[in-house]
């Protein structure tokens, strides 16, 4: 993901979208809710160790049951508190 001559980033902004999940009208990843975590997961846990900061925001996700919806951009906050 970074190389040894990448320069100095002051800071990582993550859009931790939701539509890559397989429930999703609009994806086509066909990602789990696991999928959607170990992403995330991966992402913060790379930047983080490098000394980076990074601001997440949520995005996508096309359910028509809400509880769903919430349920999968909270991944993001349950990925974050594992860092």
């Amino acid at each position: 993901m970074f190389r040894k001559e990448t320069p100095r980033l002051d800071i990582v902004l993550y859009t931790s979208g939701v539509d890559p999940h397989w429930k999703d009208e609009l994806g086509r990843l066909y990602l789990t809710d696991e999928g959607l975590y170990q992403r995330d997961l991966f992402v913060l846990q790379t930047v983080i160790k490098r000394g980076i900061p990074v601001a997440t925001v949520i995005g996508g996700g096309y359910f028509r049951d809400i509880d769903q919806l919430v349920r999968r951009h909270s991944i993001i906050h349950r990925a974050a508190s594992k860092t």
